[in-house]
């Protein structure tokens, strides 16, 4: 699958030799010579709970280049301007740096308090200080971080100086100095975002448009998840497709929307939408091929304010496919069914209200999922595209080493915020 997007695109020259970066090492081409490249990254707001720790600080929106050297981390509780301001943590955070999955690389900057230096070296470069809230930690606390790369060979001391200034130079995609921000939200405070879903049948051989009507008070990312409903035969996994595509998404009266267009086959994000605060309506249009199976579908909204853990609010909604055949019957992994009964297509459009239940104060939590893995380019066959800007995030491990001209470059392979999964047992 491929994703067409109106955002730009990094453009590969032909000719460019490919080779496979292996597990802590790379694959160079006869001849081929590592030069200097500059190192960008980006940095991304985090929102934590009270009682969760040791989240790490790296560069969550990627990092681009060949990262072999040092970053170096501010920590503040006033935003990151002033270069001879002393820094101090805000109440209820906490960094830890030396110990735990990593912070190993990493450790404090003698005579610059809440700086830190840790060692990055390839792949391995992820490497970063760790924050945590305690369970005191009040709602709305605000932390400010940023960080700066250093080249192996030079001034870690330049970079101490820079980083304390990062949140002067504020960027617009990958840089070489970001700062970003930390803020604290209790679980009430999340719930207090809610989703409205408006489900109406879809005719075979029809089009229809359903709706999530988003209160928030926090800005963040709606998800929309298909899948075959409860007593309904598994949904179907790729190549087999059930007949029925995503025509468009749209967010009013703002916000951006991007969305799969390939005939939905797996339980995959299919709709995401970055949202602002306040009040949204997103509408997407479901397209049906005139051959249609009947069937019943869940569809799950989810809106994503934490950066990791449950508790984000979520809504759900029932519908039908109004198919000309009647569904298969149901796999061994489908919820049983009566033998011999179809499933019912008439079921009347499903409008659900459904806010967070909050998750308790240092319960284990899950990295919170993001859209499926989508990969940008690829063919003419349109199986995928999307409409808004790309926020394709680029990650080191498992990459690829490009090589033309005796020019090594590392290039990573590009994933969303996301991942491939079914509806969380928890809710």
């Amino acid at each position: 699958m491929r994703t067409a997007t109106g955002a730009p695109r990094r453009v590969l020259s032909a000719g460019v030799a490919v080779a496979a970066v292996g597990a802590g090492a790379f694959a160079f081409a006869a001849g081929a010579r590592a030069e200097a490249q500059p190192v960008t990254f980006q940095l991304r707001d985090l929102v934590i709970q009270p009682g969760e720790s040791e989240r790490p600080l790296a560069p969550g929106g990627g990092v681009y280049g060949i990262a072999d050297g040092t970053w170096v981390f501010a920590v503040s509780a006033k935003p990151l301007t002033d270069a001879g301001a002393v820094l101090e943590l805000p109440a209820g955070l906490s960094v830890k740096v030396g110990a735990g999955s990593g912070s190993s690389a990493c450790a404090a900057v003698a005579g610059a308090a809440g700086v830190y230096s840790c060692d990055s070296t390839p792949p391995n470069v992820y490497s970063s200080p760790l924050i945590g809230a305690s369970d005191a930690a009040k709602d709305g606390t605000v932390a400010y971080y940023g960080a700066v790369f250093v080249p192996r060979g030079g001034s870690v001391a330049d970079a101490v100086a820079g980083v304390k200034t990062s949140g002067s130079r504020p960027a617009d995609g990958p840089a070489s100095v970001q700062a970003a921000r930390i803020t604290v939200e209790t679980p009430d405070h999340v719930a207090r975002n809610t989703l409205r879903l408006t489900t109406p049948d879809l005719p075979a051989g029809g089009t229809v448009t359903q709706q999530v009507q988003v209160h928030a008070v926090d800005p963040g990312k709606l998800q929309l998840f298909f899948e075959s409903a409860a007593g309904q035969p598994s949904w179907p996994s790729f190549p087999t497709s059930v007949g029925v595509k995503v025509a468009d998404a749209t967010a009013a009266p703002a916000g951006s929307c991007r969305h799969v267009t390939s005939e939905l086959n797996s339980p995959t994000t299919i709709i995401w939408c970055d949202l602002p605060a306040g009040d949204s309506t997103v509408s997407y249009t479901l397209a049906a091929q005139p051959e249609l199976v009947s069937w019943k579908v869940d569809v799950r909204a989810e809106y994503q304010v934490l950066t990791w853990g449950a508790g984000n609010p979520e809504a759900h909604g029932t519908f039908a496919f109004l198919g000309t055949t009647p569904a298969p019957p149901a796999s061994p992994t489908a919820t049983p069914t009566d033998p011999g009964t179809t499933p019912d297509p008439t079921t009347a459009a499903a409008t659900v209200t459904v806010t967070a239940t909050p998750a308790p104060a240092g319960s284990p939590s899950a990295t919170t999922a993001a859209p499926a893995a989508l990969r940008p380019g690829g063919g003419d066959d349109g199986t995928l595209a999307s409409t808004g800007a790309d926020d394709l995030t680029p990650t080191l491990g498992g990459g690829l080493a490009l090589v033309s001209g005796g020019l090594l470059t590392l290039v990573a392979l590009h994933r969303r915020r996301g991942t491939h999964r079914r509806r969380r047992a928890h809710h």
